[in-house]
């Protein structure tokens, strides 16, 4: 890492205990409710809220080969005192942390990179008006006919992506018009939006290795403060598209103990466009197998079993690839697992998982 010392300054952010001299997180806004989200405006930042992340994750088909990937911005308030006239620019208030990972499913192949700067500087920032963040030479951007454009390459370990990502059906907000509820208190909540299934094609770069890529992706947009309620240790997030072009996302807060908290969810979206919030008590996942990660020793489940009878599904999700863990400890100080999925059972289709909190407690870091 570049940085040892912003990396160190955000870590003590991240971790449950905050010592003396950081800033309290209740002096940051929470999401209110109810919510009122405008848009292209809510595409863009907002420092006036500790913590907000965009995400893009897919499934690529490139020179025959599967291959998936994650690009994701996190952007991190440190600071939210009111600025002064003569403050120096050295002084951090945000930072943006970029993850970017490959996984080339042939040949069992996980690759990924990580970035951080503080925002001030001319090397990184994120536009409140619209989508635009700029890490250095990574880019995440909004254009005028509403696609995005994903821009991200690393030296040392040989991968990037060049990708055109359109958006083929209309933006989903999740929970009550945007505001997704996670937990009992007032600011337990989080402003949440997606566009669950773009078309994206471009170029990738594997091992050095140019090349043509098209396929399936699925965005999202989240902010807010203090959003997890106390109870809650990690979570489990699958992001599914079924061939008959419709979507559903589901997360699970976990508890200590393996159970759900009862701010779990998701959402069904219909081939229209139109969604249907669900509750967790009206979903059954299941873990059918497990696997130990090498690098960090944590076991994750792998594969799984989704029932909502709402809806008269009855999924089996299996992953190709095991070895999809993100050892980002020295950016959001945080292990976590990211990887492509396969859908079979009452619909067939593609989609991501993401399973938090499994090295270690995210208790008070979100």
């Amino acid at each position: 890492m570049r940085f040892p010392t912003l990396s160190f300054i955000l870590l003590l952010l991240l971790s449950k205990t905050l010592p003396d001299g950081v800033v309290d997180p209740d002096e940051w806004q929470t999401v209110p409710d109810p919510l009122s989200l405008e848009f292209p405006r809510d595409h863009g930042s907002h420092p006036a809220f500790q913590t907000e992340w965009w995400y893009v994750t897919g499934n690529l088909e490139a020179d025959g080969r599967l291959v998936g990937f994650q690009l994701t911005f996190f952007r991190r308030g440190l600071d939210s005192s009111p600025k002064l006239s003569h403050e120096s620019a050295f002084r951090p208030r945000q930072m943006l942390i970029g993850h970017l990972a490959l996984l080339d499913v042939e040949n069992a192949s996980y690759l990924h990179a990580e970035r951080m700067r503080r925002t001030g500087l001319g090397l990184a920032s994120a536009a409140e008006d619209d989508l635009h963040v700029i890490l250095e030479d990574w880019e995440m951007k909004r254009l005028p006919d509403g696609s995005l454009h994903l821009v991200a390459f690393d030296r040392d370990s040989s991968i990037g992506l060049d990708l055109i990502a359109v958006p083929g059906k209309p933006l989903v907000l999740h929970g009550e018009k945007g505001r997704s509820a996670k937990g009992p208190g007032s600011g337990n909540a989080s402003a949440y939006v997606s566009m669950t299934r773009l078309q994206a094609k471009g170029k990738i770069v594997l091992s050095g290795e140019e090349l043509l890529a098209r396929g399936e992706c699925w965005f999202d947009h989240e902010f807010g403060t203090s959003q997890l309620g106390p109870e809650v240790v990690g979570w489990d997030w699958f992001a599914l598209r079924f061939s008959d072009d419709e979507e559903l996302m589901v997360y699970r807060l976990r508890r200590a103990d393996g159970t759900s908290a009862p701010f779990s969810g998701g959402t069904f979206v219909d081939a229209s466009g139109e969604k249907k919030d669900l509750k967790m008590s009206q979903v059954s996942l299941t873990a059918t197998g497990s696997h130990v990660s090498l690098n960090s020793g944590a076991r994750y489940p792998q594969g799984w079993r989704i029932q909502v009878k709402d809806l008269d599904l009855d999924l089996i999700l299996t992953s190709p690839m095991k070895n999809a863990e993100m050892d980002a400890r020295r950016s959001v100080g945080m292990v976590y697992w990211e990887g492509l999925v396969r859908v079979t059972g009452s619909r067939t289709g593609i989609g991501f998982v993401e399973l938090t909190g499994y090295h270690e407690s995210i208790s008070g870091r979100f």
